[in-house]
């Protein structure tokens, strides 16, 4: 149900950061070149050798790089384990992000996975169009604070949307837009939303995601924020 968010591009310095969060389970997030540059062993074969628990496979560029990369992501996401793939968007890359879904749905299906549409406040209205004109669930939603966003207005669009809802992610600003990690005072009220949705029956991904809005942190400090966040989720659990 918890997963962090981690930046990975094949280097030996990522797959080290890797293997220093050895119990941590990850949504793998692709940069658009890697995805194309890399083969799928050359992406694939390091991460199984490490044991790495990958349970998403975010397109750090959203489909930038088109179906094939969607369809490449979807393919690494199976060898991995992976049931979700995650397709941040804005109002602006709508259009090619969907029309790059739309071409790669049989292969989406074929796997029998499951994609996140990640919109922006401006790009929703397009995403829920999208995703109403596909039956079987195979469209979902990720839900992602950005700058300016309060407790309660994440929570409001989660509520909204919780049906259709696969991924929260869990990251706070600074009024001077620095990325605060959960456990800091001020920012997203994390422990509110996670204890409203699990009461509401949400029983899918909390993300914690820090490094796809530009904060990396040593990785003692990523495993307390997921061990604190691991316990109160499991804290809320028991009482239902």
């Amino acid at each position: 149900m918890l997963c962090y968010s981690l930046l990975y591009d094949g280097s030996p310095r990522s797959l080290e950061r890797l293997r220093q969060l050895p119990d941590v389970a990850l949504e793998l997030l692709l940069p658009s070149n890697t995805l194309v540059s890399l083969s799928l062993p050359e992406i694939v074969d390091s991460l199984l050798d490490e044991g790495a628990k990958v349970v998403a496979v975010k397109l750090a560029d959203g489909a930038k790089c088109g179906a094939e990369g969607v369809e490449k992501a979807v393919v690494v996401a199976d060898e991995l384990g992976a049931e979700l793939i995650v397709v941040p968007m804005d109002a602006g890359s709508a259009a090619e992000a969907l029309s790059a879904l739309e071409e790669a749905y049989s292969l989406i299906v074929a796997y029998s996975k499951k994609v996140a549409l990640e919109p922006t406040r401006r790009a929703f209205p397009k995403a829920l169009e999208f995703m109403n004109g596909f039956l079987g669930g195979v469209f979902k939603l990720s839900v992602s604070p950005s700058r300016g966003s309060t407790t309660e207005e994440v929570l409001a669009l989660s509520l909204a949307h919780l049906g259709q809802l696969a991924a929260v992610k869990l990251a706070g600003f600074a009024r001077d837009g620095r990325v605060l990690r959960v456990s800091s005072v001020g920012g997203l009220n994390a422990f509110a939303i996670i204890k409203e949705l699990v009461e509401r029956g949400y029983d899918e991904y909390f993300v914690l995601d820090y490094e796809a809005k530009g904060l990396v942190l040593p990785p003692e400090a990523v495993r307390s924020d997921c061990g604190l966040l691991s316990q109160y989720i499991h804290s809320l659990l028991e009482k239902l």
